[in-house]
């Protein structure tokens, strides 16, 4: 390896940065966009004609990827990228990309017209001066990410009209720690061509080997596909198309020998503290028959049933019973306008059993009324084993029509029944009483699902009979030791499923480090696990806060939907909403009334009261999309982490795009769901609203309508700029949001103008 480059081993914060300027202007420094001159310096004489300047398009970015190899400590990264000169007229520039601690380079190869060029490495402290040039040109605040790390720099000349430039780097990287948990960082941001063209096509996948079994494996802000090919091998694979990078890829891995991973990740602001706990199973505890279980599948068999819904169900039952372990106990109950259950009690899971049971699915006809009190009954009052987990998977389309017809009284006889079993709620279409099957589940420890008209249903009942069917450890409970933990979400920690892990937020006051504990039950033995918690908190989990903010927001949500209206409850949300720029119900107004003029969102307001009456509705689309849109934010029914975390670090305009009833609201009005989305931004765990009057990005900490005095006003990109970055370096991520901003930082008020 070059010397020069093996004495730059560092942390790598990698930027794919081309540069192009006009030939005739020569070499100008901007990530990867078209520096435009300046004007025509002066003639002698005034010519005879004005000269044009010539309008050019920013590079584009065909393709990017990125293979990463993980391998104990160390990391292999290979950096594949295509860029593309749009333009009808040769350009000419510079490609640079920065090189943090811990990284070294071990090749780059450029290629141009055929040709391959060749790269100088420079030091931190001679770099800074040359990225300050181009964060001058560039005014793009991700630069601002790179400030103090070394720089590759390879001049590119000529780039023909419409000509590509083919871009190959390999470096390796040491894995940050953080606990027991390990973190490397892709620097995805500073891949983008510019602040306005996408990346045609990305691919980031990375394979992880280590010494011990593998737990945990998430993307804070990305949903992946993991794929488990042993205990101690995992292939993490991100793939867009037209993407626009918010924030750098992240991949966060544990490993242990232990049964159950617990990986503890806390960050601070100020004197508060908030932590995000992520329980999962090794590969090998998830192949073994951990549980035996007994489950009991109960199926609405009433005329609403009829044609192809039916015909789905009875190939969704027959593949839910050949997958049944042989220890495995079940039975099924058939209901209409009565109950027709296949067994008077659960029985083990024999050929012989299994043929009887594949004749009476074969036989379910639709006929009838919906007898959904009875059947709930009858199914919680066989008898339980207290060897197995005991499971129901309650499948309806419809409301109650038999018996007791009345949601709350049929919770209420829940509540009076024996608890031991837990319920799993399916819901088909939108004639159903989601209160209801949301409720019937909250109660007993399980989760609701709900499958659309237009969903298939057979596909649908088998995955989420998958889901649920392999029990690894339930019964969980946390010892916090001395640490006393607050609005933890969930409240009570749900069952852990093979395939699945349990994502737990809440906040904390305590510092220092402090053993903990977790137990719960695999198969008939309860175990538990020692593990130590960091409560001092890293500043790279600036996502937690957020991330509580939106499990809190759900759990809050989902009390009013069951509950009932609770002024409180309601305005913990709008306090919330705002201050995390969380879109809801409750808080989409307090958002686009900072500087909108009220006559534009009076009919807005007036749709939205006619919206928010519905949804104390508990049956049609509306109250569906509500109840799933909860279970999304509290992180229940099987929601991977990765899920969690890209809700939390969604930008504002996927909120907009997920609130039904705030988007309907605002195209009454004629007012864009783009246009309030650039209302709010969130950037860490930090959130901003843009105000009309003056055009500026007000901290969410700053009160609505306040406009304090600075404590330090600079103009972007200026000396004075750059020296208040080196003082308040978190400044650098939040301009992210805008280079118009006043922020609020260590209790002072910083004002950033243009």
């Amino acid at each position: 390896m070059n010397p020069t480059l093996a004495r730059s081993r560092t942390w790598p914060r990698l930027l794919t940065t081309l540069v192009v300027a006009l030939a005739a202007a020569g070499p100008a420094v901007l990530a990867c966009r078209i520096i435009v001159p300046p004007p025509w310096p002066p003639h002698p004489h005034p010519p005879p004609m004005p000269v044009p300047r010539p309008e050019l398009l920013p590079m584009e970015v065909r393709s990017h990827r990125a293979t990463i190899d993980i391998r104990q400590n160390t990391a292999d990264v290979t950096v594949e990228a295509v860029f593309h000169n749009p333009n009808g007229q040769r350009i000419e520039g510079a490609y640079v990309f920065p090189i943090a601690p811990r990284a070294a380079v071990n090749s780059f190869a450029m290629t141009v017209n055929g040709k391959t060029l060749e790269a100088e490495l420079l030091e931190a402290d001679k770099a800074r001066g040359i990225y300050e040039d181009i964060v001058r040109q560039a005014k793009d605040p991700a630069l601002l990410e790179y400030l103090d790390q070394g720089l590759l720099r390879a001049r590119v000349f000529p780039i023909e009209p419409n000509a590509d430039v083919k871009i190959h780097l390999t470096y390796e990287q040491v894995v940050d720690r953080d606990g027991p948990a390990r973190r490397l960082s892709y620097p995805l941001l500073s891949a983008k061509p510019d602040g306005r063209t996408p990346i045609k096509d990305l691919v980031i996948e990375a394979s992880l080997e280590t010494r011990s079994p593998l737990k945990s494996v998430f993307t804070p802000g990305f949903e992946t596909d993991t794929q488990r090919r042993s205990p101690t091998t995992a292939r993490v694979t991100f793939e867009a198309r037209n993407y626009m990078p918010d924030k750098d890829f992240t991949l966060v891995f544990s490993e242990s020998d232990k049964p159950v991973g617990v990986d503890f990740l806390a960050t601070r602001k100020g004197d508060d503290g908030y932590f995000l706990m992520l329980i999962s199973p090794d590969s090998e505890l998830q192949a073994e028959a951990i549980a035996a279980k007994e489950i009991c599948l109960v199926i609405d068999t009433s005329g609403s049933m009829m044609g192809g819904k039916l015909a789905q169900a009875r190939e969704a039952l027959q593949f839910c019973i050949e997958n049944l372990n042989d220890a495995d106990t079940f039975n099924l109950i058939a209901f209409s306008t009565d109950t027709r259950p296949l067994f008077d009690k659960p029985l083990p899971a024999t050929p012989e059993n299994r043929r009887q049971a594949g004749e009476f699915i074969a036989g379910l006809k639709p006929r009838g009324g919906t007898a959904i009190d009875d059947a709930l009954s009858l199914a919680l009052r066989q008898p339980a084993d207290p060897q197995r987990v005991s499971l129901v998977v309650f499948m309806t389309d419809g409301l109650p029509t038999i018996g007791e017809v009345d949601p709350g009284e049929i919770l209420k006889r829940l509540d009076a029944a024996e608890r031991g079993r837990r319920v799993f709620t399916l819901g088909v279409g939108y004639d159903v009483n989601t209160r209801l099957l949301d409720g019937v589940a909250a109660r007993t420890g399980g989760y609701s699902s709900y499958v659309r008209p237009e969903e298939n249903l057979e596909l649908a009942l088998a995955s989420f009979y998958e889901r649920l069917a392999h029990p690894v450890m339930t019964d969980l409970q946390l010892d916090s030791g001395e640490v006393r933990f607050t609005e933890v979400s969930p409240r009570t920690l749900p069952d852990l499923f093979r395939g699945g892990q349990v994502a737990v937020t809440g906040r904390f006051t305590a510092r220092g480090r402090e053993t903990m504990k977790l137990s719960g039950k695999i198969g008939e033995r309860r175990e538990t696990f020692t593990f130590e918690a960091a409560l001092d908190g890293d500043p790279r989990n600036a996502f937690i806060p957020r991330l509580w903010a939106i499990q809190r927001v759900g759990f809050l949500q989902e009390e009013l939907r069951l509950r009932g209206r609770n002024q409180e409850l309601i305005d913990e949300i709008k306090r919330l909403g705002r201050q995390y720029g969380i879109l809801t119900e409750y808080t989409s107004f307090l958002i686009v009334e900072e500087g909108i003029q009220r006559d534009r969102v009076e009919n807005a307001r007036q749709a939205f009261r006619e919206l928010e009456a519905n949804a104390a509705a508990e049956t049609g689309q509306y109250s569906v999309e509500s109840a799933e849109r909860s279970s999304r934010m509290r992180g229940v029914g099987g929601a991977a982490a990765d899920g969690l975390m890209k809700s939390a670090a969604a930008p504002a305009a996927a909120t907009v795009s997920e609130a039904r009833a705030f988007r309907e609201a605002y195209d009454d009005s004629g007012i864009r769901a783009e246009e309030v989305a650039e209302l709010v931004k969130t950037v860490d765990d930090k959130t901003f609203y843009l105000r009309r009057a003056d055009g500026f990005l007000y901290d969410s900490e700053i009160p609505a309508g306040q406009t304090p005095a600075a404590d330090h006003e600079v103009k972007a990109w200026s000396d004075e700029f750059f020296r208040l970055l080196r003082q308040y370096p978190a400044l650098a991520r939040y301009l992210q949001a805008g280079t118009r901003l006043v922020v609020r930082l260590d209790g002072k008020i910083i004002r950033i103008t243009e």
